[in-house]
């Protein structure tokens, strides 16, 4: 009785260091969205022959959620963030000297991911080009993603039908 016990308090918490793992980030947005939680998920998204790493950014105030696919250089060096939502897809780029936003490059057009800017906040764009003259970690580049990325949406609040 004791080993069953013993193998079932082992089963319960390795399956919540399991769900713990896929948790990368937490934090706030300092806007209507309010907090957010990154997830690592294991559906990768396959672009440009590749298949990616995929992240799920997730708001305390919102039902929507918002992809982030990782595309980083043999090298590992320089890494391409695309984001994926139903409102706006872009793309950050991380290189050895700044992290900030971008229009999506052509090959991310040619493999399905479609650039409508209509929804773009322009302003907000050119506020985004450089966020950080560093060459941050994957979790402080979702990070940033997770706050800055709403804003570049025309009415944000409206098109992330922020509860609050």
């Amino acid at each position: 009785m004791k080993k069953l016990v013993f193998i079932a308090l082992i089963s319960v918490m390795s399956g919540f260091a399991m769900k713990a793992e896929k948790v990368v980030a937490k934090g706030n947005t300092n806007n209507a969205l309010g907090k957010y939680v990154i997830e690592k998920t294991d559906d990768l998204v396959e672009l440009d022959g590749q298949a990616l790493p995929t992240y799920i950014i997730r708001y305390e105030n919102s039902d929507q959620t918002i992809k982030v696919a990782v595309d980083k250089d043999r090298k590992g060096t320089s890494k391409k963030f695309i984001v994926l939502s139903d409102n706006l897809n872009m793309q950050y780029n991380c290189e050895d000297t700044y992290f900030g936003v971008a229009h999506l490059e052509r090959k991310y057009v040619k493999a399905g991911v479609k650039s409508d800017s209509k929804n773009l906040n322009r302003e907000e764009f050119y506020h985004q080009k450089v966020l950080t003259r560093s060459n941050p970690s994957d979790r402080n580049c979702l990070g940033l993603i997770a706050s800055y990325y709403p804003v570049l949406v025309n009415d944000y609040e409206k098109e992330f039908g922020c509860v609050n």
